[in-house]
């Protein structure tokens, strides 16, 4: 017989396996179990996994229907790479998809929106339910009491998956409503949620969800309230020190009036995609569109206008934006279409495009809830 290999020789053979022959292996031996759920185990080989680069789109009916399942497709061709089971049931049948880091997923839906919220491992199968009613408001899931934002994301420095909520509350104090808005953090590794103090919050956020994670940041667009009037900007939250900062936008009015703004992520660095509606008679005419680039993080004079791209079809919906560049979106017609930044080379996206759909980057993992 040949010689055992070491331990340590085991795990580093271990470490360069996928995901999913590494859910299998946890059958040889309980010490191997034990290695591959080791926490320190479970981050190096989501560090490799990343450096690699390979990863999928993942893909979501958000109208959500028993049976169904949450797609991965091929970044690279779009092809269909695999299905996963919805390792939760939902009360309500419209999923929302908060954002995704590291394999781990945060899901929650329009009926109980902010107050239950899902943080699973959809390729392993694990899910936390993390159940967190607002405070002073007798009907969590009624609009009517406010406004809810949240935001998902990971801080490396403490290895802590993070949930950011938003509740803007109108209060009525002598028959005058007052704006009143409160901050909650969630951490995963305390399994707790704890407020942070503002001591005056002068946005009102756009976006029911933040999908982009930057320099340790999650962003929304938000109006800030000035004296005169409300202007536009990016508002982002800082997940270690867990603080507000807020971020001008650029001048892009010079380049004319009524876009669609989209915070989006281009070779690394925080962007904004600007396009403008093309009503229906003039659906085949070609569309501008602009693409913001933030070079400096935080520094307003490091935007730079880096793309002005003609779209044909043009833009109705943006759904999604990948790690190569490319932007999903659907057109007059209700067909998907992918279009590279830097070629305008646009195609077809052959998948179902029935109701509301969820598009973000997806890296397989096996990271616990």
């Amino acid at each position: 017989m040949l010689p055992a290999l070491p331990f340590e020789i085991i795990t580093i053979i271990l470490m360069m396996l996928p995901t999913e022959t590494l859910v299998r292996l946890q059958c040889v031996c309980r010490a191997w179990r034990d290695l591959i759920r080791d926490p320190m185990f479970i981050k190096q080989h989501s560090e490799i996994r990343a450096s690699k680069g390979k990863g999928y789109l993942l893909y979501v009916q958000m109208d959500y229907e028993p049976g169904r399942a949450f797609t991965l497709l091929c970044e690279e061709t779009f092809e269909q790479a695999l299905e996963i089971d919805i390792p939760f049931q939902p009360v309500d049948l419209f999923l929302v998809v908060i954002g995704s880091c590291n394999g781990l997923l945060c899901v929650s839906d329009t009926d109980r929106f902010g107050t239950v919220i899902y943080l699973c491992n959809p390729y392993i199968r694990r899910c936390r339910v993390i159940n967190h009613p607002i405070t002073g408001v007798v009907e969590s899931s009624d609009t009517r009491n406010g406004s809810v934002s949240l935001g998902f994301g990971y801080y490396d420095k403490t290895d802590d998956y993070k949930i950011v909520r938003i509740v803007a509350l109108d209060d009525e104090h002598d028959q005058e409503t007052v704006d009143h808005t409160e901050v909650e953090v969630y951490s995963s590794i305390t399994n707790s949620w704890k407020n942070v103090e503002v001591e005056c919050f002068s946005w009102s956020i756009c976006d029911a969800k933040s999908e982009l994670v930057v320099c340790d940041s999650v962003h929304w667009r938000a109006f800030h309230k000035y004296t005169n009037k409300d202007v536009l900007v990016i508002l982002a939250f800082h997940l270690g020190n867990e603080t507000f900062q807020q971020i001008m936008l650029p001048n892009y009015e010079v380049d004319g009036e009524d876009f669609m703004e989209c915070i989006t992520l281009y070779k690394g660095n925080l962007s904004l995609f600007l396009f403008k509606k093309v009503d229906r008679q003039h659906r085949r005419q070609e569309q501008y569109c602009y693409l913001w680039v933030m070079n400096e993080y935080g520094v307003y004079g490091s935007w730079t206008k880096t793309l002005a791209v003609t779209l044909a079809p043009p833009v109705i919906r943006p759904l999604g934006f990948t790690r190569n560049d490319e932007i999903i979106f659907e057109d007059y017609e209700q067909d998907l279409v992918v279009c590279n930044f830097d070629s305008c080379a646009g195609k077809a996206l052959r998948v179902e495009a029935m109701g509301l759909l969820y598009f973000g980057s997806y890296m397989d993992s096996l990271v616990l809830p």
